[in-house]
Order: C-alpha cells, then sequence, then structure tokens
C-alpha cells in the first residue's frame, strides 16, 4: 500500500509536465491540420479542380418585372469548379430577347463561365447570332470566341467570320463592339461587301 502512495505522489509531482506536453502535442496536431487545410508546409495547396455539383439536360429562364422571359439557357451538362468559381458546360445554347426587341442566341461545343457571368467563353463550333429591328442580322463564328455581356464586347484570337446581312468578312483574329456593331480584323482579312437593295 505503502508502494502505491509513493507511485501516487511521484506521478501527481509529474502530472503538470505530463499535461503540459500532452497540451503542446496537440497544439502542434491542431496547427498541421489547419496548415493542410490552408496550404501546408509544402507551400499552397492546389485549388480543388473536381466538381462540386453537376446537372445533366437542364433548362434554366430568367424573367423581367412583368414576368416575360428574357432569357433562357440550356446544355446538355453542367458543372461547378469550386477552385477557380467557373461554371463548365457542355453544347450551351443560349436564347436572349431585350425589351427594344434584340433577339441574340448563341451555341457551342463548350461554354466556360466565371462566377459572375462577366466573361463567358464558347469553345468549338462557336456562333452567335443577333437580330435586331431595321438592322441586318449579324452573325459571328469561330472555334473560340470570348464574351463579355456587361460591356458587349466579342473578342477571338482564332480565324473568325463576321456576316452582316449579305455582306461576309473573315480573319485572323476579332475585335467587335456588340454596341455599335463595329469590329475589327487582323491577319488575312478578306470580305465581300454586298449593298442592301434600296
Amino acid at each position: 500500500m505503502q508502494r502505491l502512495v509513493r507511485l501516487w505522489r511521484r506521478l501527481s509531482l509529474l502530472l503538470p509536465a505530463l499535461l503540459m506536453v500532452l497540451l503542446a502535442a496537440l497544439s502542434w496536431w491542431v496547427a498541421q491540420e489547419a496548415g493542410r487545410g490552408a496550404g501546408g508546409p509544402g507551400g499552397p495547396r492546389e485549388p480543388p479542380q473536381k466538381p462540386d455539383y453537376f446537372l445533366h439536360d437542364f433548362h434554366t429562364r430568367t424573367f423581367d418585372a412583368q414576368g416575360h422571359i428574357t432569357a433562357q439557357l440550356s446544355g446538355q451538362a453542367m458543372q461547378h469548379i469550386p477552385g477557380n468559381d467557373t461554371v463548365r458546360i457542355t453544347q450551351p445554347t443560349l436564347r436572349a430577347q431585350t425589351a427594344q426587341g434584340v433577339l441574340t442566341t448563341a451555341h457551342a461545343q463548350t461554354g466556360i463561365s466565371n462566377s459572375d457571368g462577366s466573361n463567358v467563353q464558347l469553345l468549338g463550333d462557336a456562333v452567335v447570332h443577333r437580330v435586331a429591328p431595321n438592322m441586318p442580322a449579324l452573325t459571328v463564328r469561330s472555334d473560340f470566341l470570348n464574351i463579355f455581356p456587361n460591356a458587349q464586347r466579342i473578342s477571338s484570337n482564332k480565324p473568325s467570320t463576321v456576316q452582316r446581312g449579305d455582306s461576309l468578312f473573315s480573319g485572323g483574329n476579332l475585335e467587335m463592339n456588340g454596341l455599335d456593331g463595329t469590329f475589327s480584323m487582323q491577319g488575312q482579312v478578306s470580305g465581300t461587301v454586298v449593298r442592301p437593295r434600296s
């Protein structure tokens, strides 16, 4: 019995030191785990590139204050990539109409949009078609179209064609202002201008 009492006394003297070691080890472990979540000792971790949600054969619509459809977006599949907060759409098709009667349609093999929709990229057989009242129809085609909807601007660093009415232009790359319908092309530009009949 006396041996147990002596052992207990010795342990009780060591207990504060043991608790300190245990707390230090626990703190170190927590710091390591937190470091792994935010880019541990080996440097920053790559942001996750695997999608965190999917949609298949989807259709979305947006409405104005009066309940009229202003835009419809559909696609074979959609996935959200959390690492760079982008949305990737397979075979996207867009149809949008303004209150002024301007109808814009677009489709491609693949579409990529940033989180706020201020930059949309169409890849593979990309086509944007625009019809406005009292204006000739406008069609832009390329293997890659970089669209900035807020600025109403389209650009491409791939061979592109622009058809306005019966006039057709092609070039190595494209910069287009959707507000006034002007565009510039570079790199082996060719065109056929057909004046509208009076």
